[in-house]
């Protein structure tokens, strides 16, 4: 009997290495402003998600920018709103500072800096480029925010095969909650087709009894209720 080719394992060096030399991902998007007279815009910018350490940096600069501008340190007691909403609209500023980028030269910044962003860009602006950013870094990133029918039942195929909930670290709470909610009118659906068929369900009685009332209620009345199966006792 021929056994599978054992996988060659890499060192953490080597992995680290192999990680390493993946360039980032980015995309091609329109900078949301167009030329005058014209619905064509201005340029385009590149966008990569950004890393911890980068994430950490913009969340910094936002806490420091805030604090500064205010003149007035945020009391863990107080609802502080103009420090809340500061610090929210500064952080869209120093995250797109990072994640936008030159089109022709990816490690460059697309913008000077985020004080010059802050002058020129409009609110509007800011926000557009902001969800653009969110929106990439979820098409982008290793969490699924959205999944084809196709991919569904290829991530349902996955739990099954390999039994465990690992997958599910790997797509948004969102996603999540739609895929169970599918599986479970999956399964549903799956029970009242077999139990119409008068094959044994390994079910128990409350599930036969409430499959037989779904049968009822989706029946046209001169249709006959097909009988349903006794639960399956054997082992």
């Amino acid at each position: 009997m021929n056994s599978a080719p054992k996988k060659e394992e890499m060192s953490p060096t080597d992995l680290w290495v192999a990680l390493t030399a993946l360039p980032r991902p980015s995309r091609e998007i329109p900078v949301p402003r167009n030329k005058e007279g014209t619905e064509e815009p201005i340029g385009t910018i590149r966008v990569w998600p950004l890393t911890q350490e980068e994430q950490m940096a913009a969340n910094a600069e936002a806490d420091s920018f805030t604090k500064k501008l205010l003149k007035d340190p945020q009391k863990k007691e107080e609802a502080n709103l103009g420090y809340h909403h500061t610090f929210t609209n500064e952080m869209a500023v120093q995250v797109l500072f990072r994640a936008c980028r030159d089109v022709d030269n990816i490690k460059r910044a697309a913008f000077p800096s985020p004080q010059l962003m802050r002058a020129t860009f409009t609110t509007d602006e800011i926000g557009v480029m902001f969800n653009t950013y969110a929106t990439v870094q979820s098409e982008l990133g290793p969490i699924r925010a959205h999944m084809t029918t196709e991919e569904t039942e290829g991530f349902i195929l996955r739990l099954r095969d390999g039994g465990s909930a690992f997958p599910f670290d790997s797509i948004s709470w969102e996603q999540q909650r739609s895929l169970v909610l599918g599986m479970a009118c999956r399964l549903v659906d799956c029970w009242t087709a077999i139990s119409s068929a008068g094959l044994p369900l390994a079910v128990s009685t409350f599930v036969l009894e409430r499959l037989h009332q779904i049968i009822l209620e989706e029946s046209p009345k001169e249709d006959h209720t097909p009988e349903l199966a006794e639960p399956d006792t054997t082992e």
